[in-house]
C-alpha cells in the first residue's frame, strides 16, 4: 500500500544533485497558501510557452479564492511533494480514475517530479480498482502523460473568465492483470 510520508530521490539535471523528495497527503488549510502559490507560478512560468498573457491570468485566477482552492485540493486524493522545506508539485486523483491536477514549481520543472507523481496517483488508482485512468491535461502537461502512456481522445478549448484555453482529454488503461490479490 502507498506509504503516505515516503521518501525518494528524483534525479536532477547535470547542474544539480540528485535530490531527497518528501511524499505526503495534503493537509487542509495548512497547505493551501503555499500550493495556490506554486500553482500561480506554475501556470505563469512553464506554461508561457503555450498560452499567452490573458490564458495564463485567467488559469492563475483559479487560485485567487484560497478557501476555494483549499476545498478542491481537500477532496479525493491530493498528493504533495517537498524537498528541503519546500514545495516542489503536487498532483490531484479526484474521483478515483481522473488525475485532476499536476503543478510543478518551476524550479522543478524537468526534473521528473511530474512523472513521479503520476507513477504514485496511478498506484492509487490501481488500489481503488480503476480500469482506466484519464486526465485533462494541458499544452504543458500532456507529453509528460503520453510519456507515462495516455493517449489522447479529444481536444476542447475550456472558458475561464472569457478567455479560451485548450486542453486535451488523455486515458491511460489500467489492465486487470496489473492487479495484485
Amino acid at each position: 500500500m502507498f506509504d503516505d510520508f515516503a521518501k525518494d530521490g528524483v534525479a536532477g539535471d547535470a547542474r544539480q544533485p540528485r535530490q531527497s523528495i518528501d511524499w505526503r497527503r495534503y493537509v487542509p488549510g495548512q497547505d493551501a497558501s503555499a500550493l495556490a502559490a506554486l500553482f500561480r507560478a506554475s501556470v505563469s512560468t512553464l506554461a508561457a510557452s503555450f498560452y499567452d498573457a490573458a490564458q495564463r491570468a485567467a488559469w492563475a485566477a483559479a487560485a485567487d479564492d484560497l478557501a476555494d482552492f483549499d476545498a478542491r485540493l481537500a477532496r479525493g486524493v491530493t498528493l504533495v511533494a517537498r524537498c528541503d522545506g519546500e514545495f516542489a508539485a503536487f498532483g490531484q486523483l479526484f474521483p478515483r480514475d481522473h488525475v485532476e491536477m499536476l503543478y510543478v514549481a518551476p524550479a522543478w520543472s524537468r526534473r521528473g517530479v511530474a512523472t513521479a507523481l503520476l507513477v504514485r496517483l496511478e498506484a492509487r488508482a490501481r488500489e481503488a480498482r480503476s480500469t482506466v485512468l484519464t486526465a485533462d491535461a494541458s499544452a504543458v502537461s500532456r507529453p509528460v502523460f503520453e510519456r507515462a502512456g495516455f493517449s489522447l481522445i479529444s481536444s476542447e478549448l475550456v472558458f475561464r473568465d472569457g478567455v479560451s484555453l485548450p486542453r486535451f482529454h488523455l486515458c491511460k488503461p489500467l489492465h486487470a492483470a496489473n492487479f495484485s490479490g
